[in-house]
């Protein structure tokens, strides 16, 4: 069977997301999206402005590139974040924190894709490490910040889903992963294996396979909690 990774993330409306976070609303404000995918613009804290909360493309464009990646940079693995050139530059210097409220990822048994979400037991917010950068568009002039999320191998918990997930920190371990007066070594201590204990989930509707479908009702369950088969 073939675990194959497709996500996408719910996030709360941009002035109530700000206020959980304990940081101030940054830039255009924002409607709640429970269906955000790859390519949009996800609500990350920058360790350049670690008080705000700002939306930035989701899919780094290393600055120095000529055009926009023709590679997915929707992800980067911690494995090999400090050597691929896309990302080593950033390690220790432009760390971000993605804020959301849950997630969705899809297991795939031949031609079959079945969708599930993801909370934190508790319904807090879940912090996801990850880099960003800017890019100024050579034809337009405008510079866009943009942003790849990190992931790691899988906890138990998650790997009867998917062989990957993200870099779940806590509100302490995002504060220092933003802080850029630490030196790189204390910043990436904090990048370690998610508690099987942290999350909960399980299958929704078939409909999330399109990622233009925005119904209220796109987390709600539609089969046994993932708990249940521990």
């Amino acid at each position: 069977m073939e675990k194959v990774m497709c996500g996408r993330t719910l996030v709360s409306e941009s002035k109530e997301l700000a206020k959980k976070a304990g940081v101030e609303e940054g830039g255009t404000a924002q409607e709640k999206d429970n269906n955000r995918p790859p390519g949009s613009e996800m609500p990350v804290i920058l360790d350049a402005r670690p008080g705000k909360l700002h939306y930035v493309r989701w899919g780094l464009i290393p600055n120095n590139a000529t055009e926009k990646p023709k590679y997915s940079t929707t992800y980067a693995k911690v494995e090999t974040m400090q050597s691929l050139p896309t990302y080593r530059n950033l390690v220790g210097k432009r760390h971000c924190v993605f804020v959301i409220e849950g997630f969705y990822e899809w297991y795939r048994s031949g031609e079959n894709k079945k969708p599930f979400f993801f909370q934190r037991k508790d319904k807090g917010l879940i912090y996801c490490a990850g880099l960003w950068d800017t890019w100024k568009d050579p034809a337009t002039g405008i510079v866009i910040p943009s942003c790849t999320m990190l992931m790691q191998p899988a906890n138990d918990f998650m790997l009867a889903i998917h062989d990957r997930m993200p870099c779940i920190l806590t509100q302490a371990e995002a504060s220092t992963w933003l802080d850029k007066s630490l030196n790189v070594i204390d910043r990436l201590k904090v990048l370690k294996a998610v508690p099987n204990d942290l999350l909960e989930g399980w299958p929704v509707d078939q409909k999330m396979n399109n990622f233009r479908v925005k119904d209220d009702n796109n987390n709600s369950p539609c089969g046994p909690d993932l708990t249940l088969f521990d």
